[in-house]
């Protein structure tokens, strides 16, 4: 009856707290929008973009595009950018307005500066005069990609965001007390512009709900874990259970064994549930010869924890007991006849015999410490068994919570609609802390705590500043991927997290605590791609020293070298170029560094200057190569995308494959040389291939070479600019000489991670003084990071995305 009521009262209380849920998000988009989110809306279809009316914009322009614009752009641009199958995926043709065009800021921005460099169109093609040029990078510069960064400025919006797989099991961790994971559990996070906690991007999928009701039991379960005292039980064994040394001494008959030597009954294994007091007790019978009767020793483990004399007679045997306070765990449990005689004269031996065995307890338990979890969730206990007194207790526990899952203050209807859960486990007969799991849950499936929740203004053209728990908030996911700590809670609530010198210094704080290892994790694993690394399989016919050991271990040297430039507060210009990085004994065998051995990594001085920096990196070099060699084109992108900032076009629909390898002859260089006579091919490859090449003296999985396909390696390369190097370290000098185009890439990368969305137009001026900022303080991490905190993407937030 009981276990049915228990049923009863779970389907009940699922599917209270399932209308618990349901009235946080019901009228649909009411709670969406009343905190600063939008409605999800499907993707419009290519080619279909919304067109504002003609009318919107001033005749002027409009006749501008259409009789200067566009005739340029037909005769210059339409042969590639045409069509469904135009290079790059950009088709100028689709653009039938001034507004229109407006709409693509970023496509427009692109068009500049291929523009302004000269890259496009193609040397083979027509070319512009240089007014016809100046005209139109003129005419994009100041109708769509202008900004004027000296009145007021457009924060832009964040989208309304769920907590992607990392930032929910780390709150989890840092809420409840537990660090279990259960995200791993989830269907994995879309990516945008590189990282996986876009707010536009992260979908809610329908199993997504059953997975955070499962992860919510899951997680409770585990962090209310509260010792219970256990039940006294009583065990008993019967002769045919009980091993006995010498075996000779278990005779035939099951009801028992007679000892006539010394020896012993024992339980090879007793599990004893908790610390507390035990009976041990048997039931025996034993024969006097002498002056005595046998003797019985009780031994734990080979301890004695209690004697007996056994003078009950043969046939009338009586139970012996022995009470002792024992610990925890699996033990040995033994009845020791310890005084074995043989009369010589009467040929007669004392005997000891063994009936049954019992083990009763544990009496007076010790109960085991509660786990740090249950101390951090349980703010406040009953005084008494009275149920005012709990209720009163569950108030302050349930208020404490959901402040903290929330990451805001709660309003008191809110507690109170948590607490008529709360009643309803306890009217169901569930004792005070299995009473707590029903409002807890509720708070876990709450949007409130699955969601990123900003307040947006009340006008949509307005800016306000972010209030002081969302900038916690944002602080906290963008260094910790988790939610704020108590420090950050007090200052928000005390309204002293922007005053002077407080937000730098908790900025420094954060940087130096362990959780700032989420950076390492979660920025650095994307912006280096490490995650991909961890699927890669290269061939091991070709590659035999691959193994999974490197695999982790090349991930683990980026890791940390990632977090001692963070922790030592270094210069971010040492991702391009340094003496150091650190290893462990497999991964210094692999770069070939000496006097390395064991598994664990030690910081060391690189011995000659071919490597340094992320560039040359085993996890950088694998990760920009195929399975079956390496990719100068991955390796050349790679740097332009995560380096320089000034990603290529994707490669056009009809260009060729570079053919197997063994089809063509020489080194890979050469075989790419023949594969750019391609006109088609030419281009791009111009700006990919030299940078590429100048890696070339590492192999698919990084490790050092001078030879290819038995031929010497030509690392020699000239970028479009002029510049020339030859191998490696060249090129990292090359780079650095590059170095304001890096800080600018690596401020934009690090400014959408923490935004958690991608960037427009008009956070040029941000990104300009995000990056003057960080150059005027040596380029230190820290700069860099409390340039992008203070600056005005961060700390406010506009009603309406602008176009």
């Amino acid at each position: 009856m009981k276990e049915r009521a228990a049923g009863v009262c779970v389907s009940f209380g699922a599917i209270v707290l399932l209308a618990w849920v349901g009235y946080q998000a019901q009228q649909g988009e009411r709670w969406l929008r009343a905190y600063g989110a939008e409605p999800l809306a499907l993707p419009e279809e290519k080619g279909q973009k919304a067109v504002p009316a003609a009318s919107s914009q001033s005749a002027a322009d409009e006749v501008t595009f259409q009789n200067k614009v566009m005739p340029l752009l037909r005769k210059y641009c339409f042969d590639c950018h045409r069509g469904e199958k135009a290079k790059g995926g950009l088709s100028l043709d689709a653009y039938v307005s001034e507004a229109h065009a407006r709409k693509d800021r970023k496509n427009w921005q692109a068009v500049q500066h291929v523009l302004a460099s000269g890259d496009m169109p193609p040397k083979s093609k027509p070319q512009p005069t240089r007014e016809e040029r100046e005209f139109l990078i003129q005419w994009i510069e100041s109708t769509l990609t202008k900004v004027d960064c000296s009145g007021p400025r457009d924060p832009g919006r964040v989208t309304l965001r769920r907590l992607n797989r990392a930032e929910y099991n780390n709150t989890i961790r840092d809420l409840c007390g537990v660090d279990i994971k259960p995200a791993d559990d989830f269907p994995s996070d879309d990516v945008g512009y590189g990282f996986d906690n876009i707010g536009d991007v992260l979908s809610f999928q329908p199993i997504l709900l059953e997975k955070y009701m499962a992860a919510a039991d899951k997680v409770l379960n585990a962090a209310l874990a509260i010792p219970e005292a256990p039940k006294v039980s009583r065990q008993t064994y019967r002769p045919q259970n009980i091993n006995t040394i010498p075996r000779s001494a278990k005779s035939r008959d099951p009801v028992r064994i007679v000892f006539t030597s010394e020896g012993s009954a024992y339980l090879e294994r007793f599990n004893f549930p908790a610390e507390g007091e035990y009976a041990i007790r048997f039931r025996g019978w034993g024969s006097q010869v002498g002056n005595e009767f046998p003797k019985v020793a009780v031994r734990v483990d080979g301890r004695d924890v209690g004697q007996h004399i056994v003078d009950a007679p043969q046939g009338k045997a009586r139970l012996y007991e022995i009470r002792a306070r024992l610990p925890a765990g699996e033990k040995r449990v033994a009845i020791a006849f310890t005084n074995a005689f043989t009369d010589k004269q009467s040929n007669q031996s004392r005997s000891f015999g063994l009936e049954l065995l019992e083990i009763e307890g544990p009496f007076q338990a010790k109960l085991p410490p509660e786990p740090p979890s249950v101390k951090l969730l349980l703010v406040a206990r009953p005084q008494d068994n009275s149920p005012q007194q709990a209720r009163a207790a569950a108030e302050k526990i349930l208020a404490n919570f959901a402040r903290r899952a929330f990451r805001r203050p709660v309003r008191q209807e809110e507690v109170q609609r948590l607490l008529g859960l709360y009643d309803l486990a306890v009217a169901q007969g569930e004792t005070f802390p299995h009473a707590l799991k029903l409002p807890m849950k509720a708070v876990l499936v709450s949007p409130h705590f699955l969601f990123r929740i900003e307040e947006d203004p009340k006008n949509p053209e307005e800016v306000r500043l972010l209030n002081d728990f969302e900038l916690a908030t944002r602080l906290s996911y963008f260094l910790w991927s988790s939610m704020p700590d108590e420090e950050l809670f007090q200052l928000a609530e005390k309204g002293q997290l922007r005053q002077p010198g407080v937000l730098e210094a908790q900025v420094r704080r954060m940087l130096k605590d362990p959780k700032a290892k989420a950076l390492s994790e979660n920025f650095a694993g994307q912006w280096l791609q490490l995650r991909n690394l961890q699927t890669l399989q290269p061939d091991k016919g070709l590659f035999p020293a691959w193994d999974e050991l490197l695999r982790q271990s090349m991930i683990r040297e980026a890791e940390l070298y990632f977090e001692y430039i963070v922790q030592n507060d270094r210069s971010i210009l040492e991702f391009l170029d340094s003496n150091y990085t650190f290893v462990n004994g497999r991964l210094a065998r692999h770069y070939g560094i000496p006097n390395v051995q064991g598994l664990e990594f030690v910081r060391v001085t690189l011995p000659d200057n071919r490597r340094g920096g992320v560039i040359t990196m085993g996890s950088t070099l694998t990760v920009t190569s195929n399975p079956t060699r390496t990719s100068p084109v991955k390796r050349g992108k790679w740097i332009l995308e995560n380096i320089l900032g000034t990603p290529p076009p994707p490669p056009a629909p009809d260009a060729p494959e570079l053919p197997p390898v063994g089809q063509l002859k020489g080194t890979l260089r050469q075989q790419m040389e023949q594969h750019r006579q391609n006109p088609s091919c030419a281009v791009c490859h111009a700006k990919l291939d030299p940078l590429g090449f100048g890696l070339e003296n590492f192999d698919a999985i990084g490790a050092w070479r001078t030879t290819d396909n038995k031929q010497p390696i030509d690392a020699s390369g000239v970028l479009p600019g002029g510049e020339q190097f030859n191998g490696p370290a060249e090129l990292r000098q090359v780079l650095l000489g590059k170095a304001d185009q890096f800080r600018r890439c690596f401020a934009e990368k690090l400014l959408t991670y923490a935004l958690g969305r991608g960037l427009e137009y008009y956070d040029k001026c941000a990104v300009d003084e995000i990056v003057a900022a960080t150059k005027a303080q040596q380029d230190r991490f820290s700069a860099l990071v409390l340039a992008i905190v203070k600056s005005d993407p961060f700390q406010k937030r506009k009603g309406k995305r602008s176009e």
